[in-house]
């Protein structure tokens, strides 16, 4: 461009700020343009909603099922083949083999997965996946849910708290217990809170028949349930807990009516 005003150009001065121009707004229109295009084209990343689950066992197994059909992706990952076995029986992603190894670094797909859900048998698992995934996901996304040892155990069996990562589900809940609540007939409920419905009415209806897991959000975000809520679920959350049966007499009032409509809940599948 000053070759070409020294040339006897005057009008070549707009070629460099007409080049700014140019780049500038190329990168601009790509960086607004490039998601809705690739959605449109079904090409995009999904958004990292989903779970890593370390352990494929029966808890694991049937909470992933119902993250599943709420549109969830969960990966299990377990090296006991038996229990990957029956979780792909299931139709359900699995990683067959130790969460925190080199091969799991090379080959575990962690594409739109956000959080990480240690709920092995084996508390040495759980702790170095916590140590491992928290720089993948972030301290706040990773929780460990305590086995029986660690409940129940003397403090030659308790991990150090120097790995401790978030606890899953509220203080004092563990594998053995949620095992104990499905051996006693306890099945995973997803209950839509409306209006007529809310959250103190949702406590009181499951009062005392088991645990509450999860809430999903309004905008599609998974939040493990513990005893201290950073927000309080309102009308259009779904909460996923894992219940006993109702009494026989409340049943049969199910039956006459339709579903918990004389409690104005919404009862979702699963």
């Amino acid at each position: 461009a000053i070759k070409l005003v020294e040339e006897g150009y005057p009008s070549a001065e707009v070629i460099v700020p007409l080049t700014f121009i140019v780049i500038v707004g190329t990168v601009v229109l790509a960086s607004l343009t490039a998601r809705p295009l690739a959605r449109a084209l079904d090409i995009a990343l999904p958004e990292d909603h989903g779970v890593l689950i370390v352990g494929a066992n029966r808890v694991t197994r049937e909470i992933a099922k119902v993250l599943k059909k709420h549109g969830f992706r969960v990966v299990l990952a377990d090296g006991n083949y038996s229990e990957i076995r029956q979780a792909r029986m299931d139709g359900l992603e699995t990683y067959y083999g130790n969460p925190v190894s080199e091969a799991a670094d090379r080959k575990l797909d962690l594409v739109g997965i956000g959080q990480m859900f240690a709920m092995s048998a084996q508390s040495e698992i759980n702790n170095l996946a916590a140590v491992r995934y928290r720089h993948e996901f972030g301290q706040s996304n990773v929780f460990v849910l305590q086995t029986p040892q660690e409940v129940s155990g003397s403090d030659n069996q308790r991990i150090t708290t120097q790995f401790n990562a978030r606890n899953l589900f509220r203080e004092g809940a563990s594998l053995g217990h949620l095992f104990r609540l499905i051996e006693a007939g306890a099945e995973l409920f997803s209950t839509r809170l409306t209006d007529s419905f809310g959250y103190s009415e949702y406590l009181v209806h499951y009062e005392g028949r088991g645990e509450l897991l999860f809430g999903i959000s309004p905008d599609g975000n998974l939040r493990p349930q513990g005893e201290e809520l950073s927000q309080r679920p309102g009308p259009g959350w779904v909460l996923v807990g894992l219940y006993e049966p109702p009494p026989k007499s409340e049943r049969a009032s199910a039956r006459a009516g339709d579903g918990d409509s004389e409690t104005g809940a919404e009862r979702l599948p699963g």
